[in-house]
This record gives C-alpha cells, structure tokens and sequence, in this order.
C-alpha cells in the first residue's frame, strides 16, 4: 500500500492540537481545516490552515484535493456534519477517514442503544457503508474517557466537595488515555495504513477502577479531610437516568449521568482486553507512573482551591 503522506485536520481544540503535534513530529504534511483562518495558524511553518465551510461539500472537497488521509476532532455539535465531511473526502479522492469518535462508551458492544451514542452510531454506520462500497476507508479508535478528565474533573472523585458516588463499590474497570496517547495513536495508525484499515483500533494508558482514583484522593489529601461516600446501584441508576431522559430529553446533565452511570457499571466492557498498542507504537502507564501524575494534577488542583476560597474569604470580608 502506497504510504499515507498528506493529511487533513478538522477541529483544532484539545484533542486536535494533541493530534496534530503528533502527526506533524510523525512527519506527515498537514493542513488543518479552520472556519476561520487566524494569524497565528498562517504563520506557522509546521503545518498550512485553509478556511473552509464545515456544511459544504464543494468548499471541503476543494481544499481536500491530494490529501490521503482525513482526521476529524469536531465537537459534539459537528458529530452529525461528518457525514458531508465524508462525502466531500469521497469526493477528493481522500483514502481514509477517521471520525471524530475518540469517546468512553462509542463503539462499546451493546452501547449502540444508549441515546447519547445515537450521533456516533449513526455516523459509524455511514463511515462502514461507504467502505463496503470501497468509496473510502476508515480507522475508529476505543480510548476511554480522557485520562485528564479522569484526574481533573469530579467525574469519579470531587476534590471541592470531597463527595463521591461511589458505584457497584467502585469495582469495575475501565481504560483511559491521555490526549497526548491519543495522538500518538492517531499518528501510528496512519503509519500503519494496511493493518488499521476499516477496524476498530482499541488503545489505553492504563486501566482503572473508581477505588483505585479515590483511593488516591485521599492518600494525597490532607489528613484532616473526610471523605462522603454515597453507595450507588449502577444498573439502577441507569434506568432512572433513562426514563428521565424519556420524560425530559437528553440534556446535557443527563448525559454526563449517564455516561458516568453506564462506564462506571460493569456491563459495556469499558476495559479493552485487546490491545493495539503495538501496532500504533503506543506503551501503557505503570501504577506507578500513574500516581505521579495524579499527585501533580491533585497539587495544582488543591492550590487553585486554597487560591479560591482565599479569593471568595477576602471577597466576603470586604462586604
């Protein structure tokens, strides 16, 4: 297979930058698509913007000519839109598309019917039509939830509060990487064109329980600190979600519900037993390499508090 050499950004926030560094030190001629087109991005010598209309066939197609690879980082309010990024990349003559579909749960077996993956089902479904039609190809990656948010968000451990909801006694398992990782494997995956391509790519930095997160929480804080567990039936909770979501509709609070509900349940394979790692030249994190990096995350994380509440105190004793 002739080597892919010239690639396409679509969405330059915090995944795309993480992915475009690594396609760039990889060696890859980039160009990253941008609705509008800044002076920094004009300046730099590393990679070439063009400003494009994200809901054009023509104006993607155009600035799509001669690249072989597409890679799409678009937010959750573009997820939709990739069907014309595909076809336009079908028109260019593009080789291989990959989604913006770098989530926990969104190529998980029997997840297809939770409704906030209905986006990226529906896109996958396209992506694969096409390919059995060999209009185009396609790369999907299995990451996980971003091992940032995993250490930095209450998402299994609220430092602020130092609440937890703690679920099926924080017992099972899920992968996570970085977004660093992630790049690297987006990267790896297009060096190794033949072996990833029309498949799913499963890759992680570690595996996870929400025992082993809180666990380190309270190692890392001050001893004085109590921790509120609250105990939490997984599989009931996400039928309670879900008939919420039928009465109200799938807000943004009822999405992180049940993304937290679902992942943190044990019943969607969350952790990847087979990796490819591997292929896309990607090593993992030890424990040990782990709690480093959560011991530096929940520093910063207890000084902007402590800066915080030293703000907020100051604030009140003027009033």
């Amino acid at each position: 297979m002739v080597p892919v050499k010239k690639v396409a950004l679509l969405g330059k926030g915090l995944l795309g930058s993480a992915i475009l560094d690594q396609l760039v030190k990889s060696g890859f001629k980039v160009t990253v698509l941008s609705r509008k087109k800044s002076s920094s991005d004009e300046s730099s010598a590393d990679f070439s913007t063009v400003q494009v209309d994200y809901s054009s066939i023509d104006s993607l197609a155009a600035a799509l000519q001669d690249h072989d690879a597409v890679v799409s980082t678009v937010g959750i309010s573009g997820i939709s839109g990739q069907k014309i990024m595909i076809d336009a990349s079908i028109q260019a003559g593009v080789r291989r598309f990959i989604p913006s579909d770098f989530g926990a749960l969104t190529t998980r077996p029997g997840a297809e019917s939770l409704p906030l993956n209905a986006p990226w089902i529906d896109v996958q479904a396209y992506l694969k039509e096409k390919a059995l039609s060999r209009d185009i190809e396609y790369t999907l990656f299995a990451v996980g939830p971003f091992l940032e948010f995993v250490m930095s968000m209450p998402f299994l451990a609220d430092v602020m509060t130092q609440e937890v909801r703690l679920y099926d006694n924080g017992e099972h398992s899920f992968s996570s990487t970085s977004v660093l990782s992630i790049g690297k494997a987006v990267a790896g995956s297009l060096r190794n064109a033949e072996a990833t391509k029309n498949r799913l790519v499963s890759v992680h930095d570690i595996v996870l329980t929400q025992n082993k997160v809180l666990d380190l929480a309270k190692r890392y804080s001050a001893p004085d600190v109590n921790w509120n567990i609250t105990p939490v039936n997984a599989e009931a909770e996400v039928e309670n979600i879900l008939e919420r979501i039928r009465t109200s509709g799938l807000d943004l609070l009822n999405t992180l519900a049940l993304l937290k509900a679902a992942l943190l349940g044990g019943k969607f394979e969350a952790e990847f037993k087979n990796l490819d790692n591997e292929l896309v030249g990607l090593s993992t994190l030890s424990d040990d390499e782990f709690e480093k990096k959560f011991a530096v995350e929940f520093k910063s994380m207890a000084t902007a508090m402590a800066e915080f509440q030293a703000k907020n105190d100051g604030t009140q004793g003027e009033a």
